[in-house]
């Protein structure tokens, strides 16, 4: 029993160590490495590579040497099987082909731009992931607000009501009242639906049901206010970072040898090849064994105009390519200068919307002393109330906005949302 007594306390100590840890809000970090975990386009992005990886094996194998044997058995009408025919196996061994090894390099730069394009694909899901996590907690902000309004709307129309009781307003102040308790229901209600449209698209995104609630990320905030870039000074380093312009250019490459392929044509190929027969029925003097083994060269020196006409297709598949690159990096630049200037707006914004809402609730206090006073009238109270809903939305918009642009401009210079996000490329 002592034993019990004793064990009793840890047990209890911990359920409690559980629940509350159950009970922590669920934080951006978490839901960005669930969703690379359980998320379709994070688990499709690796089979991209596998399958360059199998024609980079492929494209190896034009080098080996190919192995084939073969052999027959004869039924007879009575049915009897001659199993003892000849057998032969062939041994073929490319000496010279030229065109393997532009089709080579074009395979290992097709494998190097798939493994940047599946590190793309997971970096820009987890960017969806952090904008749809916003975008829920924010519409949580916005439920609480329309809450805050609709607690007001109520405690305004029962003062009223009280009021004209006590016939000290007219019955109008509960008229107007019920009229701004309707309106703040309205708003509660499309509230309510956002909430849950933002919780089904962020459940969506990550793959799996999220736990509620959500953990503010007051550090993305704090830093967004304050992080500043020089656009020129970091370029360069979002250039070398981009693993979308690393695969871009990879694929460039591959382009390159693809189109430079056609040219190896105009060479000879050489290659060897080994025979081995056996046939057990044959009697002397012929052997039962024979093999041979031959060099054979094969030079087309015309093909009918075919390798130049691959060559001028190519070559404009490659310099389309490039002009892409080209236009990629310039995006670049360009993206990084739009995210920053939004930032600063942004920031400006929310900077007016806290001094806004601040006035605004003190509007609120202000107003409520002076109608309990019969310094004001119902109307303006009701005034006061959607006054400081809509500077509590224009704040909640300002920051959301703000967190955002501050989102994008990671995006831009190649850093994942999160400062410990697998995601993000590491110089």
């Amino acid at each position: 029993m002592s034993e019990f007594r004793r064990v009793v306390p840890v047990l209890v100590a911990l359920s409690l160590w559980s629940s509350a840890a159950a009970a922590e809000p669920y934080r951006l970090d978490q839901a960005v490495h669930q969703s690379l975990a359980t998320n379709e386009r994070a688990l499709k992005a690796p089979l991209r590579v596998d399958v360059a990886e199998g024609q980079a094996e492929r494209a190896r194998d034009g080098f080996l040497p190919t192995f084939v044997g073969g052999t027959s058995t004869t039924i007879t009408p009575t049915g009897t099987k001659h199993f003892a025919a000849p057998t032969s196996f062939v041994v073929n061994q490319p000496i010279l082909n030229p065109s393997l090894f532009p089709l080579l390099d074009q395979a290992k730069h097709n494998l190097e731009s798939e493994k940047w394009g599946a590190h793309q694909d997971r970096r820009q899901l987890s960017f969806d992931v952090a904008k749809a996590f916003l975008q829920a907690l924010s519409a949580e902000h916005l439920l609480e607000a329309a809450q805050h309004r609709l607690d007001g709307a109520k405690a305004t129309l029962d003062n009223a009501q009280a009021r004209v009781d006590a016939k000290l307003a007219s019955s109008n102040d509960v008229t107007r009242a019920q009229v701004a308790l309707a309106a703040a229901q309205a708003s509660f209600a499309t509230a309510q639906g956002s909430v849950e449209r933002a919780y089904v698209q962020l459940d969506f995104v990550v793959g799996v049901k999220v736990p509620r609630p959500l953990a503010v990320p007051e550090s993305m905030l704090k830093t967004a206010m304050v992080f500043e870039v020089d656009p020129k000074g970091q370029l360069e380093a979002a250039l070398a970072r981009r693993p979308d312009l690393k695969s871009a250019h990879a694929h460039t490459e591959a382009l390159r040898d693809f189109a430079a392929e056609p040219l190896y044509r105009l060479a000879p190929t050489i290659g060897a090849s080994g025979t081995l027969k056996i046939d057990p029925t044959v009697t002397s003097p012929v052997k039962p064994i024979d093999g041979s083994i031959s060099v054979n060269l094969t030079w087309t020196i015309f093909d009918s105009g075919f390798r130049y006409a691959d060559r001028k297709t190519r070559l404009a598949q490659a310099e389309s390519a490039e002009l892409d690159e080209k236009l990629l990096r310039r995006q670049v630049e360009a993206d990084i200068a739009l995210a920053l200037a939004s930032l600063r707006a942004a920031r400006e914004t929310l900077r007016i919307a806290d001094t806004a809402l601040e006035a605004a609730q003190k509007n609120v206090d202000e107003t409520l002393v002076l109608y309990n006073r019969d310094l004001a009238k119902a109307i303006e109270v009701t005034d006061a109330n959607l006054s400081r809903f809509d500077a509590e939305v224009t704040r909640e918009n300002a920051m959301v906005a703000t967190e955002q642009a501050y989102l994008d401009l990671r995006q831009a210079l190649g850093f994942g949302p999160v400062d410990d996000d697998e995601t993000a490329v590491k110089k």
